[in-house]
Order: structure tokens, then sequence, then C-alpha cells
């Protein structure tokens, strides 16, 4: 095998939330923004189907040095209590959801490491964060953390977004980077 089959290898995936029934409400909300049948998808393994669709809503979301390769998106997948899903139309993504606990913290924390919507200006953006933090409530954690900047080369107040679910400015890097917090 060559190196970049070797690489790109399926991974199995552990995702003990697949099944929680908020994720099938959100879902029925969301059919009545989209006005049509949508599937969310709890990916069992890391393939390169889904690393397209990543991918897809990627490069429509972040500029080109804030996408992850293959090999990235495996790793963090990794992680502990992890959350991984999208949601299809017709077999297209147009909503990625990537976040995991945070072992590390003093109190138990939820990083959202991705959220990315394709279609804007329709809410779904704003649907989607209430049930991550109705979800992240049910979970007992006490914090979600995220990074993220003030906007994106689009112009979009990525902060203001944050800002209407709760989370505050927790620290700043000099390249203009921010990581909020909400405190549940």
């Amino acid at each position: 095998m060559g190196e970049k089959e070797v690489t790109k290898k399926a991974k199995s995936i552990c995702q003990h939330e697949k099944d929680n029934p908020l994720w099938r409400q959100l879902l029925l909300k969301l059919s009545k923004i989209f006005e049509g049948a949508l599937e969310i998808i709890f990916p069992e393994e890391w393939n390169e189907q889904y690393f397209s669709w990543f991918h897809t809503i990627e490069k429509e979301d972040f500029r080109l040095e804030l996408q992850y390769s293959f090999q990235e998106i495996a790793k963090i997948l990794e992680n502990p209590d992890l959350v991984f899903w999208f949601v299809t139309r017709e077999g297209e993504p147009q909503i990625l959801l990537l976040g995991y606990s945070i072992p590390q913290e003093p109190v138990k924390s939820f990083y959202l490491d991705t959220l990315a919507v394709l279609p804007r200006g329709k809410g779904i953006g704003h649907t989607v964060m209430d049930f991550l933090i109705r979800w992240a409530r049910t979970k007992q954690y006490q914090t979600i953390i995220l990074d993220t900047e003030f906007s994106d080369e689009k112009g979009i107040p990525l902060q203001q977004f944050y800002a209407k679910h709760g989370f505050k400015i927790f620290s700043r890097s000099k390249t203009g980077n921010i990581t909020m917090k909400c405190v549940l």
C-alpha cells in the first residue's frame, strides 16, 4: 500500500450519543426550517466519504489555513465523549457538528471544535447551538468552550453569534483568535 492509502484508512469512531433523543428533536425542528426531509448521520467510521462531506462544509465556512487534514480529524475523533454528526438533505451535507469533552479542565467541560452550517440567514446555527447547550446541560457539563474570531473573512460576526448564546470572551491571542466560554 502507498502512503496515501495507509494514512487515509477507515477508522472506527465511538459515538455514545448517537441514540440520544435530543438529536432527533433537533432534526424535527430543522426539518421545519429546511421545509423538507433531513437525516442526521453519526459516522461510525472515519473514511473518505465523511472527509469529503467535512471538506465540502469546511471550504464554504473556513479559510484554507483553518481547514483540517484527514489525519487531523482522525486524531480529534479519538477524544472522549465525542459528538460528531452531519445533517444531510437529499444526501448532501448541510450542517456539521464536532465536539468532545476536555478532561484536563477543572470542571466538566465540552469543547465545541466545529459548528458549520451551509445555508445561512435562516436561524439554523442558532437552532443547533440552542440544542447543543440543552444537550450539554443534560450531560452535566459545566462549560462549553470554543475558539473563534471576532468575525471571519466574509465579515460574519462570529463573536456576536456566540455571545447571543451566553458565551463570553475568556482569552484573546495576538493573531485575533479568541477563546469563548459559556457557563451552563
